[in-house]
């Protein structure tokens, strides 16, 4: 379907004004559709996730996000609205006006919203009526796949990870700058839920930590936890698994993200740096062969 042909299948009075790629995506290709009907100029955005290593085919991923955001409008969670699906992967949803990049100002400006914005997602879950999703709350299969010398004969024995208590709540999946939407200093909205799951919120505590550590440092992902403690309970056992978790799954993956080389060598640095104290946060020690900022591409 060309962009013409998708904007008329919205209102037949459509008429194209103009394409623009939107930047930024890591995990799928977006488009600006402006047109303009005889209510006058509207806009939405056409998008369609990739095939990326480590996550669920596209196509699946996408009719995930169509069916979750039919739903959230109703959960009181800001997002774009769906304004169709077209099996199998592109979806066409408003355009929110705003920024993906924080608004400027020290991070703690940031980490309030941040918290806010987690804690009310994670008190939904499967019995508010979402759509089927993949669940998410053991991070010990992976962390063995990816770093089988941490788990094997002579590793150092850490603290058991306690089991998952409690119902798995709804997680974004991928809580990051490049995915909320920032509007005159407020978080104003999240984009980009195809990686959407019900699992344990330490694990999306953990992701939103690294984030924040790449761009400012440590102490601001120790402020986010600290945030959201106030407002929601913290497993600080989990969690801990989880800060070693989320690096290690961006070590192992961020070479076929597509990132411009000066971030690539910023984020891989900074999450080597918090492997590393997640690593001896849980007595383990730094892993056999461990990338050191020095040697970094």
């Amino acid at each position: 379907m060309t962009p013409g042909d998708r904007v008329r299948s919205l209102d037949p009075t459509a008429r194209l004004v103009s394409v623009n790629p939107l930047k930024g995506g890591v995990s799928s290709d977006a488009r600006k559709l402006v047109f303009e009907t005889d209510r006058g100029t509207e806009a939405v955005v056409e998008r369609r996730p990739r095939d990326m290593p480590g996550k669920p085919p596209a196509a699946e991923r996408a009719a995930l996000e169509a069916a979750l955001l039919a739903r959230l409008p109703d959960l009181g969670v800001t997002a774009p609205r769906l304004r169709r699906f077209d099996p199998p992967d592109t979806l066409v949803l408003d355009f929110l006006e705003g920024r993906t990049e924080p608004p400027p100002g020290p991070p703690a400006s940031l980490i309030g919203p941040m918290a806010q914005a987690l804690a009310a997602l994670h008190r939904l879950g499967a019995e508010h009526g979402l759509p089927a999703m993949r669940t998410f709350t053991d991070p010990l299969p992976d962390l063995k796949a990816w770093r089988p010398e941490l788990f094997g004969p002579g590793a150092v024995q850490a603290p058991a990870c306690p089991p998952f208590a409690g119902s798995p709540r709804l997680l974004h999946g991928d809580f990051w700058m490049g995915n909320l939407l920032w509007r005159e200093g407020r978080l104003a909205g999240l984009l980009d839920w195809e990686d959407a799951c019900l699992g344990d919120p330490m694990a999306e505590l953990a992701a939103a930590r690294c984030d924040l550590h790449s761009r400012f440092g440590v102490h601001a992902a120790d402020d986010l936890a600290k945030a959201y403690a106030a407002l929601a309970p913290v497993d600080r056992a989990r969690l801990a698994w989880w800060d070693l978790y989320m690096p290690t799954a961006q070590l192992t993956f961020m070479d076929g993200w597509g990132l411009p080389p000066d971030d690539l060598v910023r984020v891989r640095t900074a999450m080597t740096e918090r492997r590393d104290q997640a690593l001896a946060a849980l007595g383990m020690g730094a892993p056999p062969n461990s990338s050191t900022p020095a040697n970094l591409p």
